[in-house]
């Protein structure tokens, strides 16, 4: 908890954290890359002011919601003593390095793992209640609505409904209730909830469903299968969620735990677990998947597999492994650790000096008659106008990002404006939307002797639309 805390308030604003802040500043019925709901809450926030706290306070606000269901969990899990189960649960959950990282910064997966176990505990204990002869439907129509909520957060929330619709056909004391309209209902109240996302992609020509099915694979359906993609995703997996904790995995699922609430919630984290595990895998023969897209796997297993890690040298391996990459994250909330090793982590290095950049581009705003701050990436551009509390910095790039809908070209001919670029993300692109561009300065960002970052400032005069763009 101490790392994540340093975390918390001292690593600056990963690229894409920047990037869902300023959405939250420009509240719309959905976004180009995601769903709404963690723009709206980011927005709901920002009262607190632009800092690091409210940036992250979402996260925090996130994970004790998901330990408190965890806590609901032990209390039937271990009713003489629900603190011996809770404690390992936390202890076994946060030391996974995917956990760790993935309720620390503000990506929408933080809010998305919350609403998996909201979901899952409402339907447990609709279980419960049904195998006990109580007709409670109001618990299936809250599983309903909190499954909603996590697809209205990210798309692969999806996952978690196929995952419960699973529950329903392989656990036989409660497959009856499919003989009712009430789990058919409460689907359709969860589908009902997608209508901000479906408005918004009707009024966009359906950007966000074509860009997730074809535009960031290079603009067509991949169908090529990729071996080392198989190989790359499995690694990965093992790494992020730890290595240690995958035999007790294997172990939940040849062998139940022998008490009914610690069963009924293993076959439903089986389910969730084999659909999402299923699709992801499949996927990454074709495409780049990334590790977190299979976040809706693990939560719904970590308090039952507290129950079935019982050698102390493994929780110790574990522990030790999950300490060793959250201390190694904490290092690079100062100076990357690539960094130190020589190399370059562009992810992380790009989060530092934009506060230095961003005095410099007020500086020069006074200098210069612009009419706008852009950026040669979307991550720049996010980075720039969070340090600049500036939502109206603007990106110029040959990638689609959500800035596309908010910068309107026409409006800007003939104008003159500074731009913001990296060596990653150079000015060969934009360069074609000004009469000429000139290098102003260099802004290099530099810690114990080790240059970190250099970003760049230069000015493009007379802004203009290309022909064939």
């Amino acid at each position: 908890m101490l790392a994540k805390a340093w975390v918390t308030f001292v690593h600056p604003p990963l690229g894409d954290e920047a990037y869902y802040w300023l959405w939250g500043q420009r509240p719309d019925w959905s976004y180009f890359d995601h769903p709404p709901l963690h723009a709206w809450l980011l927005g709901v926030v920002s009262a607190l002011g632009w800092s690091l706290f409210s940036l992250r306070a979402l996260a925090w606000a996130t994970l004790l919601g998901t330990l408190w269901v965890f806590w609901l969990w032990a209390k039937r899990l271990s009713p003489e003593n629900p603190g011996s189960w809770w404690w390992p649960t936390v202890a076994l959950y946060l030391a996974s390095p995917l956990y760790f990282a993935m309720t620390t910064i503000v990506f929408h997966d933080h809010l998305l793992i919350f609403l998996v176990v909201a979901t899952a505990h409402c339907l447990l204990v609709f279980a419960e209640k049904f195998e006990a002869g109580h007709r409670d439907f109001r618990w299936l129509y809250a599983a309903g609505v909190v499954l909603g909520l996590s697809v209205l957060t990210k798309y692969n929330g999806a996952l978690l409904g196929l995952g419960m619709a699973l529950f329903f056909l392989v656990h036989k004391p409660v497959r009856a209730v499919l003989r009712t309209p009430h789990p058919y209902l409460a689907a359709l109240v969860g589908m009902a909830m997608q209508a901000p996302v479906l408005w918004w992609n009707l009024n966009e020509g359906f950007a966000s469903y074509t860009f997730h099915i074809s535009e960031r694979w290079g603009g067509e359906i991949p169908l090529d299968p990729n071996p080392n993609g198989l190989s790359r995703y499995f690694v990965q997996a093992l790494l992020w969620v730890s290595p240690f904790v995958f035999p007790a995995i294997f172990g939940l699922i040849r062998k139940p735990l022998g008490a009914p609430f610690a069963d009924r919630a293993r076959v439903l984290a089986l389910c969730i677990f084999g659909i999402s595990t299923l699709t992801t895998t499949v996927l990454s023969l074709f495409v780049e998947v990334y590790f977190y897209w299979n976040i809706v796997a693990y939560p719904l297993l970590m308090p039952l597999l507290a129950g079935k890690m019982r050698r102390i040298w493994v929780w110790a391996l574990h522990l030790l492994y999950g300490l060793t990459i959250a201390a190694l994250l904490t290092v690079s909330t100062v100076i990357p650790v690539s960094t130190l090793n020589g190399r370059s982590d562009w992810t992380l290095a790009s989060t530092f000096g934009w506060p230095e950049v961003a005095a410099r581009v007020e500086a020069l705003k006074g200098e210069h008659q612009i009419g706008f701050v852009a950026a040669t990436g979307y991550q720049i551009a996010a980075e720039v106008g969070y340090a600049m509390r500036d939502p109206d910095v603007v990106t110029i790039s040959p990638r689609h990002d959500q800035y596309d809908y908010w910068f309107r070209p026409e409006a800007h001919v003939g104008e003159d404006a500074l731009i913001v670029a990296d060596t990653r993300f150079g000015v060969d692109y934009i360069s074609q939307f000004f009469e000429e561009l000139v290098l102003l300065e260099e802004v290099p960002y530099e810690r114990f002797g080790y240059l970190i970052y250099t970003p760049s400032i230069y000015l493009g005069r007379g802004f203009r639309i290309p022909a064939d763009d």
